[in-house]
C-alpha cells in the first residue's frame, strides 16, 4: 500500500506543479489611463487609432481612454478618476498646461509613471515627453513662408491655437525668431477650432493686404481659407495658407495640399505608436528617455500626392490589421476554453495512469531479482563489445581525418541545405511560442552557428590563397555597430552580462565592407562573451578622431597573459585556455579583414581585470585600391526597402505551374527534397547527372533545368554548355546550384550560360522564385515572338542575331515567308530543310511562339490574305491560292474561323 500512497503524492506534486507553471507563465495584465483633450478632428483619432494597434501587439494590455472635450475642468475630474482606479500608467495630453499641471503632478507623485503626449504641462514631474519639436516647426514654417513671400512689406496673418497651450506658444515663438524683420504681423485666436476662426475673420476689416495665413493646424488653415473666400470671392486664390499636421485621410490636410486649398503643412506626427512602446519599457521597468522628440517635415504640392496615397494603404493596412486583432481574440478565448478541458482530462487520465501503473509495480517486484542477474551479465557483454567497436571507429577516424578536413567546408553545405530547408519551413508552420517552436529555434540557431564555421574556414582558405575580394559602400557605423550588438543581447541578459555601447556622435559615415565589418564585430564580441563570467561587464566604444573612427570591444573576463599578447593575431593559436574550444583562427581572420581595409588592431590587457581589442578605420575611400568594388551607400540602396509588400510574391509561391522542371543532382537526399518541394508548384523530373539529363530533355518536354554542379560523368558546368549549344535544347533556362563558393567559379557558371547560380546551402522558396522569374521572363520573350511573327509585314533581322534562339526564329520565319504562297508547302517539308524532327521542331516553335509550326502557318497566310483583300489585289479564290491554301472552301472556313467573317463579307466590308 506504501507505494501505492507514494504514486499518488507523486501525481498530485506534479499536476499542482503543472498549474502553477500555467498561472506564472501567464503574462501580467495592465491598463494604461489615456486623457485627450479632445477625441475631435482627424489627427486626434489617427493618434488614438494607432495606440490602439500597437497596443494590440501586447496580450493583457488594455487602454482606458477619456476625452476631455476641449475642456481643462473635465480633463482634471477625469485624471483625478484615473487616478482613483489606480491604473498602471497615465498618458496626458492636457487641454491647457496651467490647469492641468496640479493633477498631472498628483499622479506622478502617487507612484504612477506620467507620459505627456503633445502638449506639455507646467512642471518637471513627469516620466517623459513625447511630442514634435513645435519651436521647431514654427522656424519651418517661418522659412516657408520667408522663400514664398516676394514683396517687400508682406503682411502674415497667424490664426492662434489654444493661448494656454504649450504647442500654440512654441510654434509661434519659432515662427517669429525666424520670421523676416520687415514682415507685418496680424493674430487672431482660432483656439484650435475651425467655427472660430470663421467668426474672428468675419469681424475683421480689411483682408487685401494680406499675403499669407500661418495657421496653427490645418484644419484652421482650411477654415480660414473658407472665411476669406466667403467674404472676399476670389481673395483666398491670392493668398497663400499654410498649416500644421498633414494628418492624411479624406478632407484632412495633406488632401488640401494635393489640391492647392493649401501652399504647405508641416508634418506633425502623432506619436501614438511610440507612447504605447515607451509605456511598456516603463511598466517592464526598463530605462527610457526624458523626452522622445518626433520628426517633422515640410510637405507642399511636390510630395503631397505621393504621401496622401500611401498613408491611404496604411489607413487600409491599420483597418485590416485590427480585423486581424479581434479575430485573434476569439481564437485565444476558444483556446482558453479547450485548454482548460484538457487539463481536466489529463487529471482523469493520471488517474488511471497511476492505478495501472500500481498494477504494473506489484507485478515487476516480483520479477525483478530474478532479471538482475541476467541483467549483469548482459551489461558486462554489451560494453565489451562497445569497446570493440570504439577501438574500430577510432582506427577508420585516424585513417579518414585528413581526407575529411579537406572536404568538409564544401561536403557539410549539402546537409546544410537539407537542414536549413525543412526547418525554414518548419519554423513558419510551429505555433508561436510552443515548445516546438523553441526546438525548432534552437536547432535553427545551431545549424545557423555550423554554417557560420564554415563559412569562416572559407574565408580562412581565401585569405590564405590571397582572393579574398573586397566590396565597400557607404555605411552609418554608429547604426551598423548597434545592429551587430543587438544580436548579443539575449546572450547577455542569459549570462546577466552589463552589455552596453557607448559613442561620442550620433552617426559616423564610412566607407568599409558590410560582410567583412561585421565580421570582424562579431568575432570580437564573440571573443569577449566567450572569456567573460556571468554576471561580467561589456562594453563596445565608439570614437570620431576627425580622419579616422577608433572602434573599441572591453570586457572585465579573465584576460591575456602578458607572454600570449603578441600571439593572439596567430593562425590556429589557442593559449592555454583549457575550459574553452575554438578554431585559432577567429582573431586571425579579424585581423586580416582588418588590414583589407587598410586599418589597424591592437590589444591590451590586464588578467583578470580587463582586455580591450582597439579597430582604427580610415574614413573616406582614397585608400581603397583600384581591386576593390564600390556600392551605392546603404541609403541609397535602403531606400524603399522598410515597406516592401511581400503578399505578390506569397501568392506567387502558392500558385501551381504547368511548367515541368528537370532537377540534375546526383545527391538522393538534395534529389529527393528538391523534387519534393518543387513538385508542390510544377511537374518535376530528376536525373542523376549530366548525361542522363540530356536523354530526359531529348525525350520529354521541359521548361526550365536546375542542376548542380559537382557531378560524375558530367557535371553542371559542361551540361549547360552542351544546352545553351544545342539548336534544340537553347531556349531552357537553367539555374545552377552550388556548393562552390569561389567568385571565379561563378563566373565560370555564368560563362557557360547559366541563367542563375545559387550557393548552397540555399532557401527553397528563393529558389522557387528564381524558377518563376526565369519562366516569366522566357513566358515574355515568347509574347514578343509571337506578337513579331504575326504580322504580315514582319521581315527577317539582317543584323547579328543575340542568341541562339533569335538564329533560330529568323531561320524558322525566313523559311515560312519563303514558302507560304506554295499548298504543297507543310511543317514535315520545314522540319526538313530546318535540319530538325517533327516533334523538336513542334517543342522549339511552341516554346518560342505559344503556339504549334502548324498553327502558325496557317495565322501567318491568313493574315497575309488578310492584308491582299484590304488591298483588293484580288478576289477570294485569287487570294486564297496566292496565300498557299489548296482551296477557296477550305480558306474561307479557315478565315472566318478567325476573323468570324467570310472573306467575301471582310471585302466587300473593305
Amino acid at each position: 500500500m506504501k507505494p501505492a500512497l507514494t504514486y499518488y503524492a507523486l501525481l498530485v506534486l506534479l499536476l499542482a506543479f503543472c498549474f502553477s507553471c500555467k498561472t506564472d507563465s501567464e503574462k501580467k495584465k495592465y491598463v494604461i489611463g489615456v486623457s485627450q483633450c479632445t477625441l475631435e478632428g482627424s489627427w486626434r483619432k489617427s493618434m488614438l487609432l494607432d495606440m490602439k494597434v500597437q497596443a494590440s501587439e501586447y496580450p493583457g494590455v488594455s487602454l482606458l481612454v477619456e476625452d476631455a472635450a476641449d475642456s481643462s475642468l473635465l480633463q482634471v475630474e477625469q485624471i483625478r478618476s484615473l487616478i482613483k482606479r489606480k491604473v498602471d500608467l497615465l498618458i496626458i495630453s492636457a487641454n491647457e498646461s496651467e490647469p492641468v499641471t496640479p493633477i498631472a503632478i498628483e499622479a506622478y507623485r502617487a507612484g504612477i509613471p506620467t507620459i505627456l503626449v503633445d502638449r506639455k504641462i507646467s512642471s518637471d514631474e513627469y516620466t517623459t515627453y513625447i511630442g514634435g519639436n513645435n519651436y521647431e516647426i514654427g522656424r519651418q514654417a517661418a522659412f516657408f513662408v520667408n522663400r514664398q513671400v516676394k514683396e517687400k512689406y508682406p503682411t502674415v496673418l497667424e490664426v492662434w491655437g489654444l493661448s494656454g497651450s504649450s504647442p500654440a506658444q512654441d510654434r509661434h515663438r519659432g515662427f517669429m525668431d525666424v520670421l523676416n524683420s520687415r514682415t507685418k504681423v496680424k493674430e487672431i485666436y482660432g483656439k484650435w477650432k475651425p467655427e472660430t476662426v470663421e467668426k474672428e475673420i468675419a469681424k475683421m476689416d480689411s483682408l487685401e493686404e494680406v499675403d499669407v495665413v500661418f495657421a496653427h493646424n490645418d484644419v484652421m488653415a482650411m477654415a480660414a481659407r473658407r472665411a476669406i473666400e466667403k467674404k472676399h470671392p476670389g481673395l483666398a486664390d491670392q493668398i497663400r495658407f499654410v498649416g500644421i499636421d498633414a494628418v492624411s485621410g479624406r478632407g484632412s490636410g495633406l488632401e488640401a495640399v494635393m489640391h492647392g486649398e493649401l501652399a504647405a503643412s508641416i508634418l506633425y506626427p502623432t506619436g501614438g505608436s511610440l507612447a504605447i512602446r515607451v509605456a511598456m519599457q516603463i511598466l517592464n521597468g526598463e530605462d527610457v528617455s526624458r523626452q522622445y522628440l518626433l520628426s517633422s517635415a515640410l510637405i507642399d504640392k511636390n510630395n503631397a500626392g505621393t504621401l496622401f496615397i500611401q498613408s491611404e494603404q496604411v489607413v487600409d493596412y491599420q483597418h485590416q490589421i485590427e480585423l486581424q486583432r479581434e479575430n485573434l481574440e476569439s481564437m485565444l478565448s476558444k483556446y482558453t476554453f479547450l485548454q482548460s478541458s484538457v487539463s481536466i482530462i489529463l487529471l482523469l487520465m493520471g488517474l488511471l495512469l497511476l492505478s495501472a501503473l500500481y498494477v504494473i509495480h506489484v507485478n515487476r517486484t516480483v520479477k525483478r531479482k530474478n532479471r538482475e542477474l541476467k541483467r549483469t551479465n548482459l551489461q558486462v557483454q554489451q560494453q565489451k563489445e562497445e569497446l570493440a567497436e570504439a577501438n574500430r571507429y577510432i582506427e577508420k577516424s585516424t585513417a579518414q581525418k585528413l581526407q575529411f578536413f579537406t572536404n568538409i567546408t564544401h561536403e557539410i553545405k549539402t546537409p546544410l541545405t537539407l537542414i536549413l530547408g525543412p526547418l525554414g519551413k518548419l519554423s513558419k508552420e510551429a505555433p508561436e511560442g510552443s515548445s516546438l517552436a523553441d526546438d525548432i529555434r534552437i536547432i535553427r540557431k545551431n545549424a545557423e552557428r555550423l554554417k557560420r564555421v564554415v563559412d569562416q574556414l572559407l574565408d580562412f582558405r581565401k585569405v590564405e590563397s590571397n582572393k579574398m575580394n573586397m566590396r565597400v559602400g557607404e555605411v552609418d557605423l554608429v547604426a551598423f555597430v548597434a545592429e551587430v550588438k543587438s544580436c548579443f543581447d539575449t546572450m547577455a541578459a542569459a549570462k546577466q552580462i552589463h552589455f552596453t555601447f557607448e559613442h561620442d556622435c550620433p552617426s559616423v559615415s564610412i566607407w568599409v565592407d558590410r560582410d567583412k565589418m561585421e565580421k570582424i564585430l562579431a568575432n570580437l564580441l564573440s571573443n569577449a562573451f566567450k572569456f567573460t563570467l556571468d554576471g561580467g561587464t561589456i562594453t563596445v566604444r565608439l570614437k570620431d578622431k576627425g580622419d579616422q573612427v577608433e572602434l573599441s570591444v572591453e570586457d572585465n573576463g579573465k584576460g591575456i597573459p602578458l607572454e600570449n599578447i603578441a600571439s593572439v593575431f596567430d593562425r590556429f593559436f589557442t593559449g592555454d585556455q583549457n575550459y574553452v574550444t575554438g578554431t585559432g583562427i577567429g582573431l586571425h581572420l579579424t585581423r586580416e579583414f582588418v588590414h583589407m581595409h587598410k586599418g589597424t588592431i591592437r590589444v591590451e590587457s590586464v588578467p583578470h581585470k580587463s582586455t580591450v581589442f582597439t579597430v582604427v578605420l580610415l574614413k573616406g575611400k582614397s585608400h581603397f585600391d583600384e581591386s576593390c568594388t564600390f556600392d551605392l551607400s546603404v541609403t541609397e540602396l535602403s531606400s524603399g526597402v522598410a515597406n516592401l509588400n511581400t503578399d505578390e510574391l506569397q501568392e506567387a509561391l502558392d500558385r501551381t505551374y504547368d511548367y515541368t522542371v528537370l532537377v540534375v543532382e546526383d545527391d538522393p537526399d538534395i534529389q529527393g527534397y528538391l523534387q519534393a518541394e518543387l513538385k508542390q508548384n510544377f511537374h518535376v523530373l530528376v536525373a542523376d547527372n549530366g548525361v542522363k539529363a540530356l536523354e530526359v530533355l531529348m525525350s520529354e518536354e521541359v521548361s526550365v533545368v536546375v542542376s548542380d554542379v559537382m557531378m560524375p560523368e558530367m557535371n553542371g558546368f559542361d551540361l549547360c554548355r552542351k544546352i545553351k549549344s544545342d539548336i534544340v535544347l537553347s531556349h531552357l533556362p537553367v539555374m545552377l546550384l552550388t556548393a562552390l563558393s569561389d567568385d571565379k567559379q561563378q563566373m565560370y557558371g555564368a560563362a557557360s550560360g547559366a541563367d542563375a547560380y545559387i550557393q548552397k546551402p540555399f532557401n527553397i522558396e528563393v529558389v522557387k522564385l528564381r524558377i518563376i522569374k526565369l519562366l516569366e521572363d522566357r513566358a515574355r520573350l515568347r509574347e514578343a515572338y509571337a506578337r513579331d511573327a504575326s504580322s504580315p509585314a514582319v521581315s527577317v533581322k539582317e543584323e547579328k542575331a543575340e542568341s541562339m534562339d533569335d538564329l533560330f526564329m529568323n531561320r524558322f520565319l525566313k523559311l515560312i515567308e519563303e514558302s507560304y504562297a506554295d499548298p504543297d508547302f507543310s511543317i514535315e517539308k520545314g522540319s526538313e530543310k530546318l535540319g530538325l524532327s517533327r516533334v523538336h521542331l513542334y517543342r522549339k516553335v511552341k516554346e518560342l511562339a505559344g503556339v504549334t509550326p502548324t498553327d502558325f502557318l496557317r495565322n501567318y497566310r491568313l493574315k497575309k490574305a488578310a492584308a491582299l483583300l484590304r488591298r483588293k489585289a484580288g478576289n477570294v479564290n485569287e487570294v486564297a491560292y496566292a496565300t498557299g491554301f489548296g482551296s477557296p472552301a477550305y480558306f474561307s472556313k479557315c478565315f472566318k474561323a478567325v476573323y468570324n467573317i467570310t472573306p467575301t463579307e471582310y471585302l466587300e466590308k473593305e
